[in-house]
C-alpha cells in the first residue's frame, strides 16, 4: 500500500504532463441565421430572417447553454406577417478530435403578428416551441473555430385572428434554420 501511495503522485504527474491541456476554460459562440424553411406544406417562402444565436460553455463540463432569437418575415399579395422565435437551449460538446460537434435541445415561445393589405391588424396566439440543433465546427486558430449549424423547430399550429377576434387562417410556424458562426475560447 505504501508503494502505491508513493507512486500515485508520480503517476498523476506523468498523466498530467502527457495529456494536452485544453486552453479554453470558457467559450462563447455566436451564430447568425442564414435561411429559414417552413415545414408547413404550401407555406409562403419567408422574405427574410434576422436574429442571433449565442451560447456559453465551460471546459469543466462539456455542457453549455444557448439563447436564440429569430424574426422571420413573410409577405404575400394579401398579408405581411412576422413570427418571432425565442428559445433557450442546453447543449453538449462532443469530444471528437479535429472537429467540434455540439448537439442541443431547447424550448421556447413563438409569437406571430401581421397586417392585411387593407390595414387590418392580425395577431396569433403564442405557441410553445421545441428545438433540436447540431453544429459542426472547424478550429482555425487554437482559440477560434468557425461552424455551421442546423436547427429543427417544432411548434403547435395557431389561429391567426383579426382585431375583432375572428379567425383569418391557421399558421404552423415550425421550420428549419441554417446558421453560421464563430466560437471564441478564453
Amino acid at each position: 500500500m505504501r508503494k502505491f501511495l508513493t507512486s500515485l503522485p508520480l503517476m498523476l504527474a506523468l498523466m498530467m504532463w502527457t495529456v494536452t491541456a485544453k486552453a479554453d476554460l470558457l467559450s462563447v459562440h455566436a451564430d447568425i441565421p442564414l435561411s429559414f424553411s417552413p415545414t408547413q406544406e404550401g407555406a409562403d417562402t419567408p422574405d427574410s430572417i434576422s436574429g442571433a444565436h449565442v451560447g456559453l460553455s465551460l471546459f469543466i463540463l462539456p455542457l453549455g447553454i444557448a439563447y436564440k432569437a429569430y424574426e422571420v418575415s413573410y409577405s404575400s399579395d394579401s398579408v405581411n406577417s412576422k413570427d418571432t422565435y425565442q428559445i433557450a437551449s442546453v447543449f453538449v460538446n462532443l469530444p471528437v478530435p479535429v472537429i467540434n460537434i455540439a448537439l442541443g435541445v431547447g424550448a421556447g415561445l413563438v409569437t406571430g403578428e401581421g397586417e392585411k393589405k387593407d390595414g387590418t391588424k392580425l395577431t396569433a396566439d403564442d405557441s410553445a416551441a421545441t428545438s433540436f440543433f447540431a453544429t459542426l465546427g472547424y478550429p482555425i486558430l487554437p482559440l477560434f473555430d468557425v461552424h455551421v449549424g442546423y436547427q429543427v423547430i417544432n411548434t403547435n399550429k395557431v389561429d391567426v385572428k383579426n382585431s375583432s377576434g375572428g379567425v383569418e387562417y391557421e399558421n404552423d410556424p415550425s421550420g428549419t434554420v441554417w446558421t453560421a458562426g464563430i466560437k471564441v475560447g478564453f
